[in-house]
């Protein structure tokens, strides 16, 4: 095992052990908070697998109704750069920096489950590494040549290149994605 391999295993362990109670409930509060979200903050993933930020006022602030709107469609949702959302997620950013000596990037994946919807992204991969944990909800993960079921508490660990994608999420669910770069 390389070095990189060996620490990125070492912070999978931290994130997968490393206890997040968000609820569906919590996460509807934080979302009303108005001058937390602007434009670049949140986004969809519609139906042809873009991102879509049509949710947003006049004054690019979150339009709380017309997210709902969407949510309760079954798209999902992701809400960027949220490490200092809570005080556990703040305390987690604090452990992977000790860990790290580095920022860590993390966005929440948030959805009501679809059957009709795309769940996430087509497979792609990504040019850094990638841990995402499983806070709620079941999703069908596709990997590599690998699919599986990632249930809540559990991690996937992505290394650079590693082609991924949710290929079935039919229940609500929230994962948070950590981007291991730089």
């Amino acid at each position: 095992m390389t070095n990189e391999f060996q620490e990125l295993k070492q912070l999978e362990k931290l994130i997968r052990e490393f206890d997040i109670t968000l609820t569906e409930e919590k996460m509807f509060d934080l979302l009303q908070i108005r001058y937390r979200w602007g434009h670049d903050t949140i986004e969809f993933i519609n139906h042809s697998g873009m991102s879509s930020t049509q949710f947003f006022d006049v004054d690019k602030h979150l339009n709380f109704e017309k997210y709902m709107e969407l949510y309760n469609l079954g798209f999902p949702s992701i809400l960027v750069n949220i490490l200092d959302l809570t005080s556990e997620l703040r305390e987690l950013n604090r452990e992977l920096f000790k860990l790290r000596g580095s920022h860590t990037y993390g966005n929440l994946y948030f959805s009501k489950g679809t059957t009709t919807h795309r769940p996430s992204f087509d497979p792609h991969a990504h040019d850094y590494n990638v841990i995402t944990k499983s806070i709620y909800g079941p999703a069908r993960w596709k990997v590599g040549m690998s699919e599986y079921t990632v249930n809540p508490g559990e991690t996937v660990l992505l290394p650079r290149g590693t082609q991924h994608a949710v290929l079935e999420s039919t229940q609500p669910r929230l994962s948070l994605t950590l981007n291991m770069s730089g």
